[in-house]
């Protein structure tokens, strides 16, 4: 038994460890945010964590990065992640509901003589 809360200890410790510098990014960018209810402060800090974390693992599959950098870059993006992932929401928002219209588009130039085209 004990063995096996030692590893569910170090899982933790790990998972902390990497949620460590995004949470800290995150949270000095909250802080420097005016007019926010608790509310907005806790979600924004938390869509910075889950962006930051998620990113950087991206990140750090594609470059194999010293884990010192790949902390600094966690931090940064969680400074920036609350104010970006809006405007990304909001931009994919708007190419997926324009994407019906586009697949329409191309099946029906696709079919022979339509004098559309």
């Amino acid at each position: 038994m004990e063995k096996h809360l030692a590893q569910i200890w170090d899982a933790i410790v790990t998972f902390a460890g990497g949620l460590t510098p995004a949470a800290l990014g995150a949270l000095v960018a909250v802080s420097y945010e005016k007019g926010l209810t608790w509310a907005d402060r806790f979600t924004q800090f938390a869509v910075g964590v889950c962006v930051s974390y998620f990113t950087t693992r991206v990140i750090g599959a594609l470059w194999p990065l010293d884990p010192f950098v790949m902390q600094g870059v966690s931090f940064s993006v969680g400074m920036i992640a609350f104010k970006s992932a809006p405007r990304f929401i909001s931009s994919a928002a708007d190419v997926i509901g324009s994407l019906p219209a586009f697949l329409r588009d191309r099946i029906l130039n696709l079919i022979p003589g339509r004098k559309d085209r």
